[in-house]
């Protein structure tokens, strides 16, 4: 081999092993693809399934971190807690967790989403402001 043949190769050979470093096999792309757009489409679907039911979205206290909705028909006008009872989804947890304050309250509930829509969240749209907060089990 001559002096130049073995130059290219190793110049090959170089930018080959860089390439490779950097390199992430396609279905690993494709599965990390897919998780965004997995987390989305729940988050739409439960968005959808909660507005049908009364609830809004919280444009303002939303954000990257949690999505924010509010049960206008709870609201009341009070001293402590907050005036509306509000659930919220983190987005750390892929929304996994549902996580419910009631009006007047600043007690935080936690529900999955199958103990949420299996009655826990016909519960929370009854409770009004003075009444006992409702217990789960």
């Amino acid at each position: 081999m001559s002096r130049d043949s073995a130059a290219k190769k190793a110049r090959r050979k170089k930018r080959q092993a860089a390439r490779e470093t950097r390199w992430v096999p396609q279905e690993m792309v494709e599965q990390l693809a897919d998780i965004p757009d997995a987390v989305v489409a729940d988050l739409a679907e439960f968005d959808e399934r909660i507005t049908e039911r009364g609830w809004s979205f919280d444009e303002e206290q939303s954000n990257d971190d949690y999505a924010v909705w509010f049960f206008e028909p709870s609201g009341a006008p009070v001293e402590d807690g907050l005036p509306v009872t509000s659930l919220w989804l983190d987005a750390a947890e892929d929304g996994e967790i549902v996580r419910v304050v009631f009006v007047g309250s600043v007690e935080r509930y936690e529900f999955t989403h199958e103990e949420l829509y299996a009655g826990a969240l016909d519960v929370i749209e009854g409770y009004r402001h003075g009444a006992p907060l409702p217990e789960f089990g």
